[in-house]
């Protein structure tokens, strides 16, 4: 018997797995469990008495409730230490579970196993015994315990985030991570899918501080905890329940959001003033004096030394969004309530970032970029200092313009202002595709000097065809269809009202866009070719390029071969930068004159969203920062055709010489009786066909339609 080995290590080694979880909070379990040995620093268990803000996110990994814990912060606030290294050892001794740790690339994986891991498997005596002594389970990606559980340390790949399930997935450093995974989609997405075979006992972690900049200068929240429109961590944070930490103020007893950014820094001078002078001031002298918070309740001034006392667990909170907390601490308010427990710690609360060096890296950005031009040492303090996503300079000018709906004017829909030096009437069209397939289209009516008022907008969705609408007809569908195109030709028919009584004015010309899914391109090219020479003569196709000339707008061409035969198709070729230049001066002067574009009060919200849905770039080009963009896009159109109703050969616009269709009421060509516009629409109603559906006139005045 002395030849054999003995069992007995086989047989406590396998005991392990058949320990039952430990009953403890998961700061708790990380507190009996992790120890530290930093060289230079802190050596000792971990404790949550230098980073109280912690335990809250902490213990929410244990949740029965929530899928995923999304946590933003600032670099040094001990957000890795908790909720990685912390989650680590509390798993392998309290709660056991395979693991997977993504790390940004592989590279910053082996470095995490090598410096972090191993420390902490060296140096915490309950976490070194439970680790496999086999040389084969102990390696720089792959740790395997005595009772079974597997720790793979790995980097976004679809090989390590599309296969495998595990009960805990930690995803760290987020914004600097992938976008798409090897096209099989964002990381978290993945990581949240790698737990769901542990329903509710598994567990997704995402921490970061925002790396990704977003560019809409006009927003503003919607809800107090409401974070920009930027990709990454803070757009996991939005879908979350949106916690924010709360302090209260030593002197009222009054709550306050730490917030992220500079705000609590009240006496810092604002940022144009500063990079005025940023070049000869002193900025470690300035930072000093203003390195302490004002309470936004008494405008109490709190010094540096009492942000321990600030983030003292017995006071401070973590509240969240829609829920506000007395001055006894209660919370009161209805949450928001989400699959996802987010929290978003400002870098004023950072237990281990310095008030002045704050300011000081800011202040040092900002002189950066009044000598230079360059903003990324702004962008690197506002992510990783202050902890907010960064809004480009190139936009800021943006951020402060006025709204334009407060530059709405009460003028009525529908009516011509000939009185105001109105002369005729253009309609562009945007072609919209999908399930919600329709035909935009807004008016707009042209004094001289490029003056115009925007008098209608709605959409067109019933066709001609028969369908299921409540109309009666099929919806419009511009991709499909070539005869759902007919409706635009009622718009070179239609007419809208003036102020003179019975008197009214036919649309002068239209421009269609040619833009959008497959399909449009050719069913346009087949409307444009079926309608005849007088008509075709008033109605125009547009085609946006921005890399085409200088000119914003050209005429151009296109064979058309559909019909067996090759037809040339004539388009405007449309630079849409320098146009939609020309509608935003336009559009934001404040009083009447040459470009004035005059919206009226009665559009709707849908409308001012769309004009400020693209903002411009520093190269010149605008981007889109909104999905709907219909009204910026329709004003572009107007302006590239009143360009080219202006410079064009035949039948050009000279308002010294205006031709009939531009003159005034009284002698314009297309003025018509308001009784000769309802007999054409009768005769042309008893031409329909019996089975046809009786369709309302798309011209009728309907309101601004659901978008």
């Amino acid at each position: 018997m002395g030849d054999y080995a003995s069992p007995w290590p086989v047989i406590r080694g396998a005991s392990h797995a058949f320990v039952p979880p430990r009953k403890v909070s998961v700061a708790e379990g990380v507190e009996r469990t992790l120890v530290l040995r930093q060289p230079g620093g802190y050596s000792g268990p971990w404790s949550a008495s230098e980073t109280p803000y912690m335990v809250e996110p902490m213990n929410m990994l244990a949740s029965r409730q929530h899928e995923a814990v999304c946590f933003v912060g600032p670099a040094r606030s001990g957000k890795t230490l908790g909720l990685l290294d912390g989650w680590l050892a509390h798993a392998v001794v309290n709660d056991p579970g395979d693991m997977l740790i993504t790390q940004m690339t592989q590279e910053k994986a082996r470095e995490y196993s090598k410096i972090r891991v191993d420390r902490a498997i060296r140096h915490s005596p309950e976490i070194h015994r439970l680790i496999s002594t086999r040389g084969h389970d102990d390696n720089t990606h792959d740790k395997l315990t005595r009772h079974g559980m597997w720790i793979k340390i790995g980097w976004p790949s679809a090989t390590q985030l599309a296969s495998s399930d595990y009960r805990y997935v930690a995803l760290t450093d987020y914004d600097r991570m992938p976008d798409n995974v090897d096209g099989e989609g964002a990381p978290f997405g993945l990581g949240v899918k790698r737990t769901q075979t542990y329903l509710s006992r598994g567990m997704c972690m995402v921490e970061s501080s925002p790396g990704r900049e977003y560019v809409d200068p006009h927003w503003q929240p919607g809800t107090p905890h409401e974070g920009p429109p930027a990709s990454g961590i803070i757009g996991i944070y939005n879908r979350g329940d949106r916690r924010r930490w709360y302090w209260q103020c030593p002197d009222c007893s009054e709550y306050f959001e730490a917030a992220p950014g500079l705000s609590l820094f009240a006496t810092l001078p604002p940022e144009e003033e500063l990079l005025e002078s940023v070049r000869s001031l002193d900025l470690k002298r300035m930072a000093r004096q203003h390195a302490f918070v004002c309470c936004p309740h008494c405008g109490s001034q709190i010094e540096a030394k009492w942000k321990h006392h600030l983030n003292d667990i017995r006071t401070a909170r973590w509240v969240m969004d829609g829920m506000s907390v007395t001055r006894d601490g209660e919370m009161v308010g209805e949450a928001v309530e989400s699959s996802i427990a987010s929290y978003w710690l400002g870098g004023v609360a950072a237990a281990y970032q310095n008030w002045e060096s704050i300011i000081l890296r800011y202040l040092q950005g900002l002189r950066e970029y009044a000598l230079s031009g360059s903003d990324l040492t702004l962008r690197t303090t506002t992510n990783t200092d202050q902890a907010e996503p960064y809004l480009p300079r190139s936009l800021r000018g943006e951020a402060g313009q006025a709204e334009l709906a407060e530059l709405s004017e009460d003028f009525p829909q529908f009516i011509v202002p000939t009185d105001q030096g109105a002369r005729f009437v253009t309609v562009a069209v945007d072609v919209q595709g999908g399930q919600d397939s329709r035909f935009v289209i807004q008016a707009h009516a042209h004094a001289p000097e490029h003056e115009q008022w925007v008098i209608d907008r709605r959409d067109i969705r019933d066709s001609k065809r028969p369908g299921s609408r409540s109309s009666g007809c099929a919806q419009i569908d511009p991709a499909r269809y070539p005869e759902d195109w007919e409706v635009l030709t009622d718009l070179l028919s239609s007419t809208y009202r003036t102020p003179v009584d019975g008197e009214e004015l036919r649309v002068a010309e239209i421009i269609v866009d040619t833009g959008g899914e497959d399909g449009v391109t050719a069913n346009a090219y087949a409307w444009w070719l079926s309608l005849p020479n007088a008509l075709r003569s008033r109605a125009w196709l547009y085609k946006g390029a921005s890399s085409s000339s200088s000119a914003p707008v050209k005429e151009s061409k296109a064979s058309d071969k559909s019909a067996g035969r090759s037809r040339t198709v004539w388009f405007l070729l449309c630079n849409p930068n320098p146009l939609k230049d020309a509608v935003l001066n336009g559009a934001y002067r404040e009083d009447s004159g040459p470009g004035k574009i005059h919206l009226g009060s009665w559009l709707r919200a849908d409308f001012w969203d769309e004009m400020r849905a693209e903002v411009k770039q520093a190269n010149g080009k605008y981007q889109k920062v909104r999905k709907r963009n219909e009204a910026l896009d329709l004003c572009a159109m107007t302006r590239a055709l009143l360009d080219h109703m202006l410079t064009r050969k035949r039948n050009r616009l000279d308002w010294d010489r205006p031709p009939a269709w531009a003159r005034e009421l009284h002698s314009n060509a297309l003025r018509e009786a308001a009784e000769s516009r309802r007999s054409r629409n009768a005769e042309r109603d008893s031409q329909n066909e019996p089975e046809s559906p009786r369709r309302a006139d798309p011209f009728s005045p309907i309101p601004f339609s659901e978008t």
